[in-house]
């Protein structure tokens, strides 16, 4: 919390330069990254302090360790996502190539790689920046859904539907973000977009902590289902 603090001078203070009303992306996309950090520790601590830890003793001998670990590389995922879209929100990329699913009438826009030093372009040039955040996003869709179909043969049914709910909400989050980018983010499109990136996150980690700590109640459930 006190380094988010700082970081969070650190970025305002960018801003308070001369004539400069904007802070720097650079400052932005560490801040938010912090705040998602935070937020995601909160959200696993709930969890946590949800049930007893006798329970989660127990639960943790049905860990399912391939909807955790695949859980776990989607967090990944979604965390470098929402970095993606600070950078895309701090240089404004989301006002320019607003055609879809084309970028400029091309799968690839020109111009991707024309500042120096090269690295400079996945920073602060707008065609690459928003390139990337584009395809990362149709990445962390196709992982929620093969997760989703995963889960689908998990005998706990709180974590089928928590998987399930994340996979649904990649799909909303990625419509949310073709009608951003196509309406040249328009405030009343992007507030939701971003406020999707916080719910995606949070239904993310929901799901990776029922894979590794199950509701036992709804395994034993089911298995009386099935017998």
């Amino acid at each position: 919390g006190g380094l988010q603090g700082a970081v969070g001078w650190w970025m305002a203070s960018s801003g308070l330069r001369g004539r400069m009303v904007d802070v720097a992306s650079y400052r932005l996309a560490i801040h938010l990254a912090i705040a998602f950090v935070i937020l995601g520790l909160c959200a696993w601590f709930i969890l946590a302090l949800s049930r007893p830890e006798a329970a989660l003793l127990q639960a943790r001998r049905l860990r399912e360790t391939r909807l955790m670990r695949g859980a776990g590389m989607l967090m990944g995922l979604v965390f470098l996502q929402v970095i993606l879209g600070a950078l895309v929100a701090g240089i404004e990329a989301g006002t320019t190539y607003i055609d879809w699913p084309w970028m400029a009438g091309k799968f690839i826009p020109g111009g991707i790689f024309e500042l120096s030093p090269w690295w400079a372009n996945f920073f602060e040039n707008m065609a690459l920046v928003q390139f990337n955040h584009r395809m990362l996003g149709y990445l962390v869709v196709i992982v929620a859904l093969v997760l989703w179909g995963g889960a689908r043969r998990s005998p706990n049914r709180a974590t089928r539907r928590a998987f399930g709910l994340v996979g649904v909400m990649a799909l909303v989050q990625m419509g949310l973000g073709i009608a951003t980018v196509m309406s040249a983010a328009r405030p009343d499109l992007a507030s939701p977009h971003q406020l999707g990136a916080i719910v995606l996150w949070a239904l993310v980690i929901r799901a990776r902590f029922l894979a590794a700590y199950p509701v036992v109640t709804s395994i034993k459930s089911a298995k009386g289902a099935k017998a």
